[in-house]
């Protein structure tokens, strides 16, 4: 289970401020939601992040946005379910 800290000093961004398709996501449960949402703010693509399974993802499905979308999700969930917050953000930053 993710607890998420309640100091003044980091409030986080709060579910409603993630992007539309992240909120919505049918894969994400409550619980990586408010992971996604303790960030101080949404992070920037990071153009020196590489992650060989995140470039097979786009090339497999780069034809098929939906299906995609879905396959970027299910990655970020097992991110997150590995405390890999940072990680989780840029696989989702691809599809935001």
């Amino acid at each position: 289970m993710y607890i998420m800290e309640t100091t003044s000093a980091n409030n986080g961004i709060g579910i409603e401020a993630l992007p539309g398709n992240i909120k919505s996501s049918a894969i994400l449960s409550a619980e990586h939601l408010y992971q996604l949402a303790s960030v101080s703010e949404i992070p920037f693509i990071d153009a020196g992040f590489t992650d060989d399974r995140l470039k097979n993802i786009i090339q497999y499905y780069s034809i098929n946005p939906d299906e995609m979308e879905t396959e970027l999700h299910l990655y970020a969930k097992e991110l997150l379910n590995n405390g890999k917050l940072y990680e989780a953000w840029q696989v989702l930053l691809g599809v935001v």
